[in-house]
């Protein structure tokens, strides 16, 4: 799938999108009619705007990112008793979008066809030029509904209760469930809208040239399908998080998503700027395994490399293997339905059979012996997720942005000594143990494409490289020829100058957090 839904890029506030957005909104209404039993024009005002702020918002966001939208045609995507559908009524929505044709606004990309493919749609005509003539410039989004911030999920079952396994790949299909209105529930609703709130008033971008940025782009475009999830391209606007809970209990998974920064590569998670300032990324070591010893009251020695399983010729920390070993394991503890196998390639790199690589690390890490194939793995998720909602409410309070990576976090570098000491303090609060975190790298545009540890290899000598200095607020260094992230940390620093961000920035307090 190679673009989102029209409804899953957030809606934006700016004087610009705001005059386009009238200009439908009036032509939608002008032929009104006042009569008995018809809605008066406001009414229609009132259903029309977010509607159309919703898809020209969309439109803008895809134009960006070289992408259509899809826009579903057909009223069954817009049956309110389904959680996944669209929450705008059918028939208002539709009246969007044939206006919007009559302007000449947008140009279906691709019919939809039944049951097979939804259509998509771009701008056109006088809005795709007014898009061309805005450029890549940052809008507030809105506020995310409380309603929102909370998904559970599980996956379609057979009578046995055993996954359902469709197509050639074996893959599971997700479905939607009602979220158990509770008082807990309740609670991570406000905390999350309060966490929202504090991260759309900031410019979360990257720091690439025209260039890099779109090779950066066709990159992510080249490496396979993705879902609303995970999705392969940059919008810079996605930065409120989604808490989803999976197979249908509020007790496992409940990790943070649709952070745009989450599906970038981490070779290319450095150039991530923060109202233009420079990142560091801080990352548990060995996290679910950390907290699965944890868990069993048995120590677990931080200093030690947790994917050391006694492969020939271990080279540590830079071995080529240690990667993908990492995400076999990973895999291996969140395999609840024990239908994972390793790959020929996999376990040919490794230089070992299913067999020997299994005994190595059962050997290694003992406490997996009875869990692997349990719930285990999604269980540690939502510890983990306990855990990056405290950090990122501490640093938040403090106006520090904090940028969740499940069991990561990016900062401001001047940050990084705070951030490492909340990440250690509320692991071991929750779990009475202690834990490794380790720094990645600061990286600029002449860094692209290189993998992290070649940047620490060049600059082995240089002190910068990790720690930057707190008082380098903005990278004046983004002078590339025509940056198109210049322009759109420009339009932040604009706004932050406005009354709207004063009022924003007082919308909600520390008393919507709670007990954390």
């Amino acid at each position: 799938m190679n673009e989102l839904r029209f409804d899953w890029l957030p809606p934006l506030s700016s004087p610009v999108m705001d005059e386009r957005v009238q200009v439908v909104v009036d032509a939608l209404i002008e032929n009104y009619v006042a009569g008995r039993g018809v809605p008066s024009k406001e009414s229609y005002t009132s259903i029309y705007t977010p509607i159309t702020r919703q898809i020209v918002s969309s439109l803008y966001q895809s134009y960006n990112s070289y992408k259509s939208v899809s826009f579903p045609r057909h009223n069954r995507h817009y049956d309110s008793k389904n959680l996944q559908n669209i929450k705008f009524s059918y028939r208002h929505t539709m009246n969007v979008y044939n206006k919007l044709r009559e302007l000449n606004w947008i140009v279906v990309t691709a019919e939809g066809v039944e049951n097979e493919r939804v259509t998509r749609i771009a701008a056109a005509g006088d809005l795709e030029q007014a898009f061309k003539e805005w450029g890549l410039r940052w809008m507030l989004p809105e506020l995310l509904p409380e309603q929102d911030c909370i998904e559970l999920r599980d996956v379609v079952r057979r009578a046995d209760g055993t996954p359902k396994r469709t197509g050639k790949k074996k893959k599971t299909n997700k479905i939607h469930l009602a979220v158990p209105e509770t008082d807990e529930v309740q609670q991570q609703r406000q905390r999350l809208t309060w966490i929202n709130n504090k991260l759309r008033q900031h410019c979360i971008s990257i720091d690439l040239s025209n260039e890099n940025l779109l090779a950066l782009e066709k990159e992510l475009a080249e490496s396979g399908e993705a879902d609303e999830d995970n999705y392969r391209s940059l919008h810079l606007q996605r930065v409120q998080l989604t808490r989803i809970f999976s197979r249908g209990e509020m007790n496992l998974g409940g990790r943070f998503y649709r952070g745009w920064w989450q599906h970038l590569p981490g070779k290319h998670r450095p150039h991530i700027r923060i109202d233009g300032k420079k990142t560091i990324e801080v990352d548990y070591s060995g996290m679910s395994l950390s907290i699965i010893y944890a868990l069993n009251n048995i120590p677990f020695n931080a200093e030690d490399d947790p994917y050391d399983i006694g492969l020939d010729e271990w080279t540590g920390k830079l071995d080529i293997r240690r990667k993908p070993l990492k995400k076999v394991v990973n895999a291996l503890i969140n395999d609840q339905d024990g239908v994972y196998r390793i790959s020929k390639s996999e376990l040919k790199l490794f230089g070992e059979t299913e067999h020997s690589f299994m005994d190595k690390l059962l050997t290694k890490h003992p406490v997996l012996k009875d869990r692997l194939g349990s719930s285990i793995g999604l269980e540690t998720q939502f510890i983990d997720s306990q855990i990056a909602e405290a950090v990122m409410i501490e640093l938040l309070k403090e106006d520090i942005v904090v940028l969740p990576i499940h069991d990561s976090f990016i900062v401001p570098a001047g940050y990084q000594q705070y951030l490492e000491t909340a990440m250690s303090h509320f692991f071991k609060l929750r779990l009475r143990a202690d834990i490794k975190v380790e720094a990645e790298v600061v990286k600029i545009n002449d860094h692209f494409g290189w993998d992290n540890d070649d940047v620490v290899q060049a600059h082995k000598d240089d002190p910068n490289v990790r720690i930057v200095n707190a008082a380098s607020v903005r990278n004046k260094a983004l002078n590339y020829h025509q940056q198109l992230t210049n322009n759109y940390l420009s339009y932040w620093e604009s706004w932050m100058h406005t009354d709207e961000a004063v009022q924003v920035s007082s919308l909600l307090d520390t008393s919507f957090i709670g007990d954390v």
